[in-house]
């Protein structure tokens, strides 16, 4: 099985690539997705963020305070710190729960994880392979404006990351989303023939 790592910046299309890949035939995990699970009622690592950061981090129908918490990772190190100490262990094993998962299903298949902070969080052992979903610094700003952000927060957002150049330069490949999504999408066929021809070597 193929494990390939795929990350950006926010705004880079990282979700779009990883779709685009699924309808290919891979598998595909999120770890924005696992995160979301995670932050639910229920989950440990949800009763460990209200016990970090007090009933303050809570909308008043129990779930935590999405924009609340991303205030303050935007604006103390320290809180970021206890953010990622709480979420970070639990997607990773997520992941590998995940990944066991798939091998059982397809021991040959190839599966696609979509992890933004991949570099940021030293998992690049995870991989075989890691490819990086390029865009402009401005495209990105302009993206996470359109999704409602205000322009401190998604500048906020980008700065908490790796630059996308020094991503890529790490990456085995790269996906350039800056155009049309046919133009992204003939890239990701590209990309995803060479990952068959290794598969099958």
């Amino acid at each position: 099985m193929l494990k390939i790592g795929l990350t950006g910046i926010p705004g880079s299309g990282k979700t779009t690539v990883m779709k685009m890949f699924a309808r290919l035939g891979a598998k595909v995990i999120s770890t924005d997705e696992i995160c979301h699970r995670l932050l639910c009622p229920g989950h440990n690592c949800y009763y460990q963020i209200v016990s970090a950061f007090g009933q303050a981090c809570l909308r008043p129908d129990g779930n935590l305070n999405r924009v609340y918490l991303r205030q303050r990772l935007l604006t103390s190190l320290e809180d970021k710190k206890k953010l990622e100490a709480i979420l970070h262990p639990a997607i990773y094993k997520a992941v590998i729960t995940q990944l066991k998962e798939y091998e059982k299903e397809d021991p040959k298949g190839i599966v696609i994880i979509e992890v933004p902070l991949l570099f940021e969080a030293g998992w690049q052992e995870l991989f075989d392979l890691i490819l990086t979903v390029y865009a402009g610094e401005d495209i990105c700003l302009a993206r996470l404006k359109e999704r409602g952000l205000t322009g401190e927060e998604a500048q906020g957002l980008i700065s908490l990351q790796w630059p996308i150049e020094k991503k890529v330069k790490q990456s085995d490949f790269v996906i350039k989303n800056e155009a049309s999504l046919e133009e992204t999408e003939k890239q990701v066929r590209a990309i995803w023939d060479n990952l068959l021809a290794q598969l099958h070597r």
